[in-house]
């Protein structure tokens, strides 16, 4: 079972956070938007999601939306990603269900934070 969903569009942000997580000990699944990710959500479980907020088919807030509908759903941690920094857009994503926030250009240092304290370290470095 993977730890983190990442849900991204854009395939250099794939990798780059993809690179980011397993140099992390992190284990993902990729999406490359929130219709997919709904898919995959159904049929693996997951430990956080990384939702990139801007994407064509299904937005990060229409998904973010639908997982928190979903009882099974309801309490898996929800990071916005998004390019929209502008004030207010951190509200809009706590609005749809999203714990956290995070504006790109995001750091390593801001991501593996918003995610340590969400879910802990990753499982090969708890044990």
């Amino acid at each position: 079972m993977p730890d983190i969903l990442i849900v991204e569009d854009n395939p250099v942000n794939q990798k780059l956070i993809a690179f980011l997580l397993a140099r992390s000990q992190y284990t993902y699944d990729i999406a490359e938007n929130g219709a997919v990710a709904l898919d995959k959500l159904e049929k693996s479980s997951y430990r956080l999601v990384l939702m990139d907020m801007m994407m064509p088919v299904m937005n990060g807030y229409d998904a973010t939306k639908a997982i928190r509908t979903n009882p099974k759903h309801q309490h898996l941690p929800v990071i916005a990603l998004t390019a929209n920094a502008m004030k207010g857009e951190d509200e809009k994503c706590r609005q749809v269900g999203c714990d956290d926030y995070i504006a790109k250009p995001y750091s390593k240092d801001q991501i593996l934070s918003a995610i340590h304290r969400l879910i802990g370290k990753p499982a090969a470095l708890a044990t």
